[in-house]
């Protein structure tokens, strides 16, 4: 920024501006615009210093930021204008889950100290295991504005320990509790009642009960630190700089869209398999006209049962996203403003925008992560500076559940390990190895330290040879872990793209497919340095009469079968071998136009044979 206007991506306001649009000098915008940011990164701070949940303290699958009020003479609605980073898929579900829920409850019902809890997916929601809450923050008896957040909860009830059962969970009854906008607290005080109604249901309840307390303390942060600054310049300045602060995200992705050519680009793709193990279609088609853009999902397949759906406000954030990611945005502020030039199309009914009694649990991940990444492959078709292969486009999901008696205590457990996996070439560079979906943007918990709480051991974790998509800049290369649970488990899985592989774009190669197989009783064969047993497919094609994983290019043949990606309740016993494979992912541009000295570092870094490299 310099001494007279105030930078916005390419667009910027001088100081007469500001003061006559916003009616507040432009170094107070600016100190405000920035302190809600700080706000919301101290809340999820908060979060992930006290959590007991590991999906809260290592993983930050969760959402904290600050609502304005409803002020439509400032073009204030409920508008999320501050959002920290730890789950970006929760930028957006945020500002509808809590508006919905604002106005469910009623907001002249608000008091100071109250906090609204919720979870119905219907309601703005994602899934039932993101469970909102909110505080209204009141300067002198105004309200000014809400504290919110939206957490993952490892267990929520339901006959699915932790809640991912695709095909296991028919209708939205199997999913666990469901609840309405109600007070967890009146007025600073708990109510018993609402709380009672979690505890009692999940598998749990003293990290609930713990959490619960941290996500309180993290509203009562947010809303204390915002008074601070509405005593400081007053609720006007406050207002104004809200205000200032949508606007100038909205300035700067206009401003970055005028640089996509206009024109209206499709991609589509297919989630491995519904619950009878048919295919599921997912097409996209992105208009853009100017300084805005249209997302359409029409065509998609229709919503089935089983959880093989996800609700419209994770489709509405994954297209936000998947253009915010496509676009030179790094200095925006993902908040409400961003989102004003972008308009979702999502026909209700289909896959992406499923109706009651419909199942979301398990395909909250699954649909938000392909609309996501069938908008960056559309736009790759816009200009070649624009592309980018696809990445592993689902939130892998693995999780175990059993009874820890390692040390004679017979505690219930649930482990839940979100899979990073690779990302797709783009025309600067090869693909990143191994991350979280950009919508995740997650961590994976520490190895150690999940061995350490959970009886499940990973034995080895690697990058697999020749799986990475060729071309002139490569995909990432799948990544293959083998675990070992000590305790009799039951197994809950979710991956994509074991059927149908990453695509390249502008020539680039598909990625190789992903897989779970399992060597029974192979833990003392592999302690010795021997062949394991022949494994057993889990998910991915299959031969029949073995059971073998079948190559790729024998999909097709007699006698191969594919098993189903997705599941719930597979059991274990100690002495199993685990083997799972995520994706490689696919290449941007032809292989021949790669430089020979990345092709020689590739072969000495092992992410190609000789044979491979020498094939491109």
């Amino acid at each position: 920024m310099t001494g007279t206007q105030a930078q916005s991506g390419g667009v910027a306001l001088d100081v007469d501006e500001v003061k006559s649009r916003y009616g507040i000098d432009l170094t107070t915008a600016e100190v405000l615009r920035h302190a809600l940011r700080f706000v919301s990164l101290q809340m999820q701070l908060k979060i992930n210093t006290a959590a007991l949940s590991p999906l809260l303290s290592e993983v930050n699958d969760f959402g904290v930021g600050l609502l304005a009020p409803r002020d439509l003479e400032r073009d204030l609605d409920f508008d999320a204008i501050a959002m920290a980073s730890a789950a970006p898929a929760h930028y957006v579900i945020n500002q509808f889950y809590a508006r919905m829920a604002i106005e469910h409850w009623g907001v002249d019902r608000l008091q100071p100290g109250d906090v609204l809890i919720y979870n119905d997916p219907y309601r703005g929601g994602s899934h039932v295991n993101d469970v909102g809450t909110l505080m209204p923050i009141f300067h002198e008896d105004q309200l000014i504005g809400f504290a919110v957040a939206i957490t993952h909860w490892l267990d929520i009830g339901g006959p699915v320990p932790a809640g991912l059962g695709a095909g296991l969970q028919r209708d939205m009854y199997a999913e666990g509790i469901k609840l309405t906008p109600r007070k967890l607290y009146d007025k600073g005080e708990l109510v018993r009642e609402t709380l009672e109604l979690f505890t009692e249901q999940t598998r749990i309840p003293d990290i609930t009960i713990n959490d619960l307390q941290v996500i309180k303390a993290a509203l009562q942060l947010g809303t204390d630190m915002v008074g601070h600054y509405v005593k400081r310049y007053g609720a006007d300045a406050y207002y104004a700089a809200s205000q200032y602060t949508l606007d100038y995200s909205e300035r700067a992705v206009r401003s970055s869209l005028l640089e996509v050519p206009d024109g209206t680009y499709e991609s589509q793709d297919y989630l491995d398999n519904n619950m009878d193990g048919e295919p599921m279609l997912v097409r996209c088609t992105v208009r853009k006209y100017g300084d805005s853009i249209e997302v359409d999902y029409s065509g998609s397949c229709r919503e089935e049962w089983g959880g093989y759906a996800s609700q419209w406000s994770d489709t509405v954030s994954g297209a936000h996203l998947g253009v915010a990611n496509i676009l030179d945005t790094t200095a925006v502020e993902l908040n409400a403003g961003a989102y004003r030039p972008i308009h979702v199309v999502a026909p209700p009914g289909s896959c992406l925008s499923a109706l009651p009694p419909m199942s979301t649990n398990a395909g909250h991940t699954m649909f938000f992560t392909k609309a996501l990444n069938l908008v960056k492959l559309a736009l790759s078709k816009a200009s070649p500076e624009l592309a980018v292969a696809e990445n592993y486009d689902d939130v892998g999901v693995l999780g175990f559940v059993g009874i820890d008696d390692r040390a004679d205590t017979h505690n219930p457990f649930i482990t839940i390990r979100a899979l990073c996996g690779p990302f797709g070439g783009t025309a600067r560079d090869d693909g990143c190895s191994m991350t979280l979906v950009e919508g995740g943007n997650c961590l994976e918990p520490s190895i150690e330290l999940d061995e350490e709480a959970y009886p499940v051991v990973v034995l080895s974790r690697e990058f697999v040879t020749d799986t990475a998509g060729v071309g002139t800049h490569r995909g990432g290369p799948s990544t293959e872990m083998m675990l070992a649970p000590q305790v009799p488990v039951q197994m809950t899985y979710q991956l994509d793209q074991c059927r149908f592989p990453t695509q390249g774009v502008l020539g680039g190669g598909n990625g190789a497919l992903a897989s779970i197989k399992v060597h029974r009783g192979g833990l003392d064969a592999w302690v010795r340095g021997e062949a394991l047993p022949e494994p057993e497919v889990i998910a991915g094609f299959a031969y029949s009469d073995t059971g073998r994983l079948a190559p790729a290019e024998e999909a097709e043949s007699p006698g191969v079968e594919f098993r189903n990606s997705k599941g719930a309740g597979a059991p274990f016993m100690p002495g199993d071998v685990v083997v799972l494979r995520l994706p490689g992912a696919g290449g941007y541009g032809p292989a021949p136009e790669r430089d020979p000295e990345a092709v020689r570092r590739d072969v000495r870094d092992g992410i190609y044979s000789s044979a491979a490299a020498a094939g491109q």
